[in-house]
């Protein structure tokens, strides 16, 4: 098949640009063509579609833009005119079977699916975040602990800017909300979309309750085997956590869990609180920063447990499937789509949210515990290899493809 993929960064910023980068080398690797379409940020990895590309702009995040920037970064979130032109020539020059799109909102807009459908190719869209139906995207309330249920609802998302959910900024929230009435109620988004895809359950179920009326089909993040050079390493005593230094992943909870059980933690990667938990840190923690991947991995497959302490709802976080894929258990809180993907007391330990008292409990077990650290370890490898297999990933994906392109080429023949 011929496919067109479409995401506002082409860099491996986060979790999202992981899945699609593997996505697509697993395509490639089994004979499917591939495009690219982007925007031309500094930090992307070269493409031979980058002429395709469009001018990046990010709102109110640079320090040095101009009012002209502003405006038109402003304009972008709603449509971006630039990105349609660009979109309809990649269209017609490559001419793909189907378009797959990941985060395209606030850069790319929805203007490059309206182009789609003008070239009658259909649209696949994975959802990685809760932007159909939160202005903000991650279901965080006033931008720092989880909006469960969401305050925000079909008819109304006046809360988000209310309670400045978007970087705590009152403009910035009521924008956002803005740009959601609009996706809503005046483009009527999802007409512009065939299928959705959702790596959890969770996620499927949140969004579709809220509003999203069009087939979600679940497919799980799926993790390569790295075989077995890194498995069955001796492990150290050391937890680790590897991820964005931000307040909605848990870290000060995670740090004053780890000075009540008296339990030594790596922490790999980097993000505004860094000073701050560094500075609160209690002297078994030592700090990284970000590491490449070949780095995270060696860390990970030698340490007693990872955690992820996440305390807002994770859609299907590859920071729980990377050390369950080298062997080691996970120590993760119950959120999100968390509990699809590790079984708690098979494949490691899940906690409450926010709760240092608990999270420390479950440290001091597996500190405790080698060997059931161990057993944990080898349950998480085989639920990965098995469960979250990029062969059936890649499988069940192409089908979702195949399935859209029929769906298109009947409604083209009725018409």
């Amino acid at each position: 098949m011929r496919i067109l993929v479409a995401n506002k960064f082409w860099y491996r910023r986060a979790g999202l640009e992981r899945v699609m980068f593997d996505e697509i080398a697993w395509l490639a690797a089994e004979g499917h063509e591939i495009a690219h379409f982007s925007t031309r940020h500094p930090e992307n990895d070269a493409s031979p579609w980058e002429n395709y590309f469009v001018p990046y702009f990010e709102l109110g995040i640079q320090t040095q833009i101009s009012r002209r920037e502003q405006a038109i970064a402003a304009q972008r979130l709603f449509w971006n005119q630039e990105a349609e032109a660009s979109f309809s020539r990649l269209l017609r020059d490559f001419r793909p079977d189907v378009v797959h799109v990941h985060g395209i909102h606030r850069q790319l807009s929805p203007s490059i699916l309206a182009a789609a459908q003008r070239a009658h190719v259909p649209v696949v869209q994975t959802l990685h975040d809760y932007h159909p139906i939160c202005p903000a995207d991650d279901l965080l309330f006033a931008g720092s602990r989880a909006c469960d249920p969401p305050r925000c609802t079909r008819f109304n998302v006046s809360p988000c800017a209310r309670f400045r959910c978007v970087q705590h900024s009152a403009s910035k929230s009521s924008l956002a909300a803005a740009e959601l009435l609009w996706r809503r109620w005046v483009l009527h988004y999802e007409r512009l979309v065939d299928a959705f895809i959702s790596p959890s359950r969770y996620l499927a179920d949140v969004v579709t309750s809220h509003g999203v009326n069009k087939p979600i089909h679940l497919l799980p993040n799926a993790i390569p085997d790295p075989g077995t050079a890194l498995v069955g390493n001796t492990a150290s005593d050391e937890f680790v956590y590897a991820g964005r230094l931000s307040r909605e992943k848990g870290l000060p909870t995670l740090l004053r869990a780890v000075e009540l059980a008296g339990v030594r933690l790596a922490v790999a990667g980097d993000g505004p609180l860094r000073a701050s938990l560094e500075a609160a840190a209690p002297s078994t923690v030592r700090f990284l920063g970000r590491l490449d991947g070949d780095d995270v991995n060696r860390l990970l497959a030698t340490s007693r447990a990872a955690v992820v302490p996440s305390e807002w709802a994770e859609n299907a976080p590859m920071a729980v499937l990377e050390p369950m894929v080298l062997g080691r258990p996970v120590i993760a809180t119950r959120m999100g789509g968390i509990p699809e993907q590790v079984r708690d007391g098979v494949d490691g330990v899940i906690i409450p949210h926010g709760n240092p008292v608990e999270l420390a409990a479950a440290l001091r077990v597996l500190a405790e515990d080698p060997a059931l650290a161990d057993r944990l370890g080898r349950s998480a490898r085989e639920r990965a290899i098995t469960r979250f297999d990029p062969g059936v990933h890649t499988r069940d994906l192409v089908d979702i493809y195949r399935g859209v392109v029929a769906q298109r080429n009947r409604n083209v023949r009725r018409a």
